[in-house]
C-alpha cells in the first residue's frame, strides 16, 4: 500500500513520541513517575564551577551519566572519579541496576574502563575521523571501586538548572575544539493520516552537527501494521538523513523489533546489551546509505 507522507507540526511530533513510548512501555513496563534528573557539582570558595556531571534515572531503573566535565586545572586530581562515584551512589540509592555512558575517543574511555565500565558499541566516523563509545556498568553487582592515587575529598553538592546549562556549554566548548560541528541539529519528521486527518503512522528523528543520526520514534497504529507502512517510513527517513549529509544510519533495536530492521537492511550488529530492559536484549545496528 502507498501512503502519502506529510511534514509534522510540533504537536504531531509530540504525539508520535508519546505513541512510540506507549508501545515500548507495553513490553518493558517502566515504573510510573520514576524519571529524575540530578546534577552534581564542585565549586570553589567563590561559587565558580570547577566540575560536575548529570545523572538521569528512568522508569526502567537505569541511569545515564552525561556531561561529566572538570576544569583543566583540576584534571587528573580525582575530581572526576569523585563525581562519578557520587552519581553511581545516588543511582544505586534509587534502585538502578545499570549505568550507561557515552564518550568519544578524545574524551574519557580509559577513565570509564578503570571504573569498571564495559564497551557495548562503537560508532565509527561520527564525527568524521573519530569514534563514539557506548559503555555500561552493572550497579547490582559487587565490584572493587577504583580510587586514583591523587584522590582528594572533594565536596560535592547538588546543582540546579543553571549548572546543567553551564556543564553542557563547557563540554560543548571542549568538544568543539577537537571536532567542530558542521551545523545545528536537523530535526526530521513525517506523518501519515487517514481520511479524517487522524495520524496513523509516522517517524521522528534527526541529524546532529556531526552527521550522526537517530530515530526517536517510528510508529504505526496497530491495525495498520504488517502492510509495509513501517518500511516506507524508514525508507523516507533514510532518504532525508542522506540528503542532510549523513551516510550511515545508526539505530537501537530490541529483541521484539530487531527482525523488522534486519528485514530492512540493518544487517550489521555493532553491539549488544543484554538484560536491557530487564529480560530483553538491545541491539546497536548500522546501515550504510
Amino acid at each position: 500500500m502507498i501512503f502519502e507522507m506529510i511534514p509534522c507540526s510540533g504537536d504531531d511530533r509530540e504525539f508520535l513520541l508519546e505513541q512510540a513510548d506507549n508501545a515500548f512501555n507495553t513490553i518493558a513496563q517502566p515504573e510510573e513517575d520514576a524519571d529524575e534528573e540530578l546534577v552534581f557539582v564542585v565549586t570553589d570558595e567563590n561559587g565558580d564551577l570547577l566540575g560536575g556531571c548529570i545523572l538521569s534515572v528512568d522508569g526502567l531503573r537505569t541511569a545515564s551519566i552525561y556531561d561529566l566535565w572538570v576544569a583543566e586545572a583540576f584534571r587528573r586530581q580525582g575530581m572526576a572519579s569523585a563525581l562519578l562515584r557520587e552519581a553511581e551512589r545516588e543511582a544505586k540509592k534509587r534502585g538502578c541496576y545499570l549505568a550507561m555512558v557515552g564518550t568519544f575517543d578524545w574524551q574519557a574511555k580509559p577513565f570509564y574502563d578503570k571504573h569498571g565500565y564495559m564497551l557495548n558499541d562503537t560508532m565509527t566516523g561520527v564525527p568524521k575521523g573519530h569514534d563514539h563509545f557506548f559503555m555500561t556498568k552493572r550497579l547490582d553487582c559487587t565490584s572493587e571501586g577504583y580510587c586514583p592515587s591523587a584522590h582528594k575529598g572533594y565536596e560535592i553538592k547538588c546543582g540546579d538548572e543553571k549548572d546543567v546549562e553551564l556543564l553542557s556549554a563547557r563540554l560543548h566548548e571542549y568538544d568543539s575544539v577537537i571536532a567542530p560541528r558542521e551545523h545545528e541539529y536537523i530535526p526530521l519528521s513525517k506523518k501519515i493520516v487517514d481520511e479524517s486527518g487522524k495520524i496513523i503512522a509516522g517517524f521522528v528523528g534527526g541529524v546532529d552537527g556531526w552527521n550522526g543520526t537517530d530515530i526517536d520514534a517510528l510508529w504505526v497504529e496497530e491495525k495498520y501494521r504488517n502492510q509495509g507502512i513501517g518500511s516506507q517510513l524508514l525508507v523516507e527517513l533514510e532518504r532525508e538523513v542522506k540528503e542532510n549529509g549523513a551516510d550511515v544510519m545508526f539505530i537501537e533495536a530490541f529483541d521484539w523489533n530487531v527482525g523488522f530492521f534486519k528485514k530492512n537492511g540493518y544487517e550489521r550488529v555493532t553491539g549488544m546489551l543484554e538484560d536491557y530492559p530487564k529480560g530483553h536484549v538491545m541491539y546497536c545496528m548500522q546501515k550504510s546509505l
